[in-house]
């Protein structure tokens, strides 16, 4: 087991012992060996007792919970609390705003184990009842659990791509060409279904080959003679198996990977449906149309961006000259400075900036004034070992509630760049966030603006913004908006690139990465980065390393 799915173990321990009034001490005990663990950089699943007791926090207790987790994947103490816990509190316990003593209290004084009970309890006032939930209380669990319930069948874009690929693995050992189609290879961020095309010449018999795959189970009355519907065992996201035969397989992808309203503008019912083709490219030369990538077939803007931008380069990987808006053990992340930079040179990158959390965010390793002189003094030393290589000196400074920024002017013109960010407060109405944020953008320090709605897909909403205005400040104060590239974030939303093109806002793919794993968050960023037309001229850390260094000086 990886690093996570071990320490996710631990947490859920923890919370389980919290919720049945476990041995506090003994809970606060795993609590803190957890987060010992999740610092650490390399692979726990294979440390010897030896070395896991030096981890901070870990105790035998600990080493055996561990050494059990890691063999096979849960542990006897896991596995018989689990067993006394109603399924439906494990639901419960993901709703933000409950912790495992509230979800106690709602348990013991209600007798709810359920979220449907839940929501009726919040509605007719019970809930507002118990001591300890006001009305701000009831309000935000009200709409978390609607949140939790739209999008318990739907998957970010990682865990899509990684179940899609198991899947697609099982159908090679009975078709003889399978493709990935659907939201997930236009590259969605949110993937409500996973769609797939197989070649067959045996279309009605194809569909009972599909009873040997183990982990598919069919939904009987969705399912056709030409397409295979149901679910893979252990997760709720709709799947879908279409069959084609090698002449219509051109067609027959186009039309399952492309939005309604693209298939509407380039006529492909009226004129492609069922036709042989050899290329989709066909499509769009027929009918004297620029062709489309695939990712870009939304039906929104990609023929007007192509009229106006045409000319010009999408970005690819490949054009990526470094990273920015990366965190080390000197705040929260698992590798060292000189671990995470000479990962990144590994990658064949030019230059790598840390932005460690800045004091404000306490509960993130926050750097002190004395931390970021000692981190600077560091980087300095580094930097006299590369001639191809350089960190840039970075800090992610929490916007703070009124839109200044954390540190006073004099540290924050130590660095070479700033990353501001909004980490609390999170709740907040337009009224609240426009302000906020575009005294931020203001601020003569401000280089990047990070994860600019602090949305955290398929968990947390973003806060709202007029995002014209924002992109408009951006460009006035020679600001780049961030694209987020985590899988959990992918902040800025794809759908306002358009627009942050038309305006000449240069967008940085940042991967926040807080582990040497984490770089590679920067592919997922320029996946979605293409949905919305982001142009290499106009990404940041495309540009050389003498260019980002005059655009961050704003000269």
């Amino acid at each position: 087991m990886d690093n996570d799915q071990i320490v996710d173990a631990l947490e859920l321990l923890v919370k389980l012992w919290d919720l049945h009034g476990v041995n506090e001490f003994k809970s606060k005990n795993l609590a803190f060996a957890a987060r010992g663990l999740d610092k650490f950089p390399g692979l726990i699943s294979s440390l010897p007792e030896s070395e896991l007791l030096a981890i901070p926090g870990v105790g035998k207790v600990v080493v055996q919970i561990v050494q059990d987790v890691s063999a096979t994947g849960t542990c006897p103490d896991l596995e018989q609390i689990i067993e006394q816990t109603p399924p439906g509190l494990l639901t419960l316990l993901k709703i933000k705003g409950l912790g495992p003593k509230k979800v106690r209290t709602i348990w013991q004084e209600l007798q709810i184990t359920e979220i449907d009970d839940l929501l009726a309890a919040c509605e007719d006032g019970r809930l507002a009842m118990l001591k300890g939930f006001g009305g701000a209380v009831v309000e935000s669990v009200t709409l978390n659990i609607h949140f939790i319930k739209s999008n318990s069948s739907k998957l970010r874009i990682n865990k899509a791509q990684d179940l899609a690929g198991e899947i697609a693995q099982a159908l090679s050992d009975f078709f003889s060409q399978v493709s990935i189609a659907g939201e997930l290879r236009r590259n969605c961020e949110v993937i409500n279904s996973l769609v797939f095309l197989v070649e067959t010449d045996d279309l009605f018999g194809a569909s009972g080959l599909l009873q040997s795959v183990d982990r598919l189970e069919e939904d009987l009355k969705e399912s056709s003679p030409f397409t295979w519907r149901g679910f893979a065992k252990g997760h709720l996201i709709p799947i879908e198996i279409h069959f084609a035969s090698a002449g219509e397989w051109v067609s027959k992808l186009f039309a399952l990977s492309a939005s309604p309203d693209h298939l509407a503008q380039v006529h492909f019912y009226e004129r492609f449906e069922g036709k042989k083709l050899k290329e989709e490219s066909e499509i769009y030369t027929s009918q004297h149309l620029p062709f489309i990538v695939p990712e870009m077939r939304e039906g929104l803007q990609e023929f007007d961006w192509f009229t106006k931008k045409g000319d010009k380069s999408l970005v690819e990987y490949r054009d990526l000259r470094g990273c920015l808006h990366n965190h080390s053990t000197y705040s929260d992340g698992k590798n060292t400075l000189t671990e995470m930079a000479e990962a990144c040179r590994d990658l064949g990158l030019r230059y790598f900036g840390i932005a460690d959390h800045s004091k404000y965010a306490a509960y993130a390793g926050g750097l002190k004034e004395e931390d970021v002189q000692r981190q600077q003094e560091e980087i300095d030393h580094l930097n006299t070992q590369w001639s191809d290589f350089q960190i840039l000196k970075g800090i992610e400074s929490d916007i703070l509630p009124d839109g200044s920024l954390d540190y006073d002017p004099s540290i924050l013109a130590s660095f070479d760049y700033v990353v501001a960010s909004v980490h609390a407060g999170l709740t907040m109405d337009l009224e609240k966030a426009m302000p906020r944020v575009l005294k931020a953008i203001e601020n003569p320090y401000t280089s990047i603006l990070g994860h600019p709605t602090g949305r955290l897909l398929l968990a947390r909403p973003g806060f709202p913004l007029q995002m014209s205005k924002i992109l408009d400040a951006c460009k006035a104060n020679g600001v780049s908006i961030e694209l987020n590239a985590s899988p959990y974030r992918l902040d800025l939303d794809w759908r306002h690139l358009y627009e942050a093109m038309d305006k000449g806002v240069f967008v940085s793919i940042n991967p926040d990465a807080h582990a040497i794993a984490g770089l590679r968050d920067m592919e997922w960023g320029v996946k979605v980065g293409r949905k919305g037309g982001l142009l290499k001229e106009l990404t940041l850390n495309a540009l050389p390393l003498a260019d980002i260094k005059h655009f961050f000086a704003k000269n």
